[in-house]
């Protein structure tokens, strides 16, 4: 008796399971057979809603809708929307996908939950992305791996890898290589490279090059025609360069900035506190505190300055053709010295004063 009814518990369990997974199911605004999984083949024509599809998707002429899909899904002048995500890959008009996808989405346009695999389409829509996002347009949470844009790539989260399109606009921070026309990021590390500039509301670890870089920190190389940056430390090259800090070498056709410690060349250079040389056509500084360097030279105080005209309100070396200076406690030598504090105020060729 007991056997009996276990062979019929277990008759009946697998009657059960064959009737919820069809091995064929057809659909046109309804399924037959009405099962809610299929192991094997579905076929929609014009539309189709069904559960979980383990096997060959096959929608024509329509919108296809299912649970799940494992396995291969190949939409012929037909889009499908995929409710819990899919393992495998899904080609179509359009892909619209929660949940998450392993795998590979080719359509016109693709809007997935996360992906961990290759998205391919004209408009590439994701949360999250562990491998290759391909579009002329795409939009991203976060991306891990490649993010390539025929027009751009838009991210709200972070990249992790390589952000290639015309446009880049990164929201939080970009960790690999970022290349574009114009890139907008939170934090670079790595490298930034705009054909018209960077614009990085963050800090920049590596290298940035444009033709406009406006960055936060740079930690590095700041490379292009006009550098807009708040601290730098490394090399800040360009034909215009205005920071706040910079430690490092600081060169340019016009230097504008702060503090600098380290080298400051260029034709024209504006700064507050220079620490080391100061190298350029004209300085204007407010402290130098080393050697200053130029045709014209004109700083509040300053260690030494080697120059055409060197004008100092205190300075303890001036080396040029006119030197001035309110407090000289030092030497001045050129062919006209003017001292005020001195003994003798004007003097060619060489001027004294110490305050002992």
């Amino acid at each position: 008796m007991k056997r009996s009814t276990l062979a019929l518990l277990v008759s009946c369990g697998l009657f059960s399971a064959m009737s919820h997974a069809a091995p064929v199911q057809l659909s046109s605004f309804g399924n037959v057979p009405a099962d809610s999984k299929v192991n094997g083949f579905h076929g929609t024509f014009l539309y189709g809603n069904t559960g979980t599809v383990n096997g060959f998707d096959l929608p024509i002429l329509g919108y296809d809708e299912l649970d799940k899909l494992n396995g291969f899904q190949l939409g012929v002048a037909a889009g499908s929307h995929i409710r819990e995500g899919m393992n495998g890959a899904a080609v179509g008009l359009f892909n619209w996908h929660g949940g998450d996808d392993n795998g590979v989405n080719i359509g016109l346009a693709n809007q997935v939950g996360n992906l961990d695999g290759v998205n391919v389409g004209l408009y590439s829509g994701t949360a999250n992305v562990t491998g290759l996002n391909l579009g002329l347009a795409n939009y991203t949470a976060d991306v891990t791996g490649f993010n390539l844009a025929g027009l751009g790539n838009y991210t709200t989260g972070s990249v992790t890898g390589l952000n290639i399109a015309p446009f880049n606009w990164t929201q939080a921070k970009t960790t690999g290589t970022n290349v574009s026309l114009l890139n907008h990021t939170g934090d670079v590390t790595g490298l930034n490279i705009g054909a018209v500039g960077n614009w990085t509301e963050g800090n920049v670890k590596g290298a940035n090059i444009g033709i406009i870089n406006k960055i936060g920190n740079v930690k590095g190389l700041n490379l292009s025609a006009l550098n807009w940056s708040e601290d730098v430390t490394g090399a800040n090259i360009s034909a215009i360069n205005r920071t706040h800090n910079v430690t490092g070498l600081n060169l340019a056709a016009v230097n504008v900035g702060w503090n600098i410690t380290g080298a400051n060349i260029g034709a024209l250079n504006y700064s507050y506190d220079v620490t080391g040389m100061n190298l350029g056509a004209i300085n204007i500084a407010h402290n130098v505190k080393g050697a200053n360097i130029g045709a014209i030279n004109v700083s509040v105080s300053s260690s030494s300055d080697f120059g055409v005209i060197n004008y100092a309100d205190s300075t303890s070396f001036q080396f040029g053709l006119f030197n001035a200076t309110k407090d000289l406690e030092g030497l001045q030598i050129g062919l006209i010295n003017v001292a005020t504090n001195a003994t003798v105020p004007v003097l060619p060729l060489v001027n004294f004063h110490r305050s002992f």
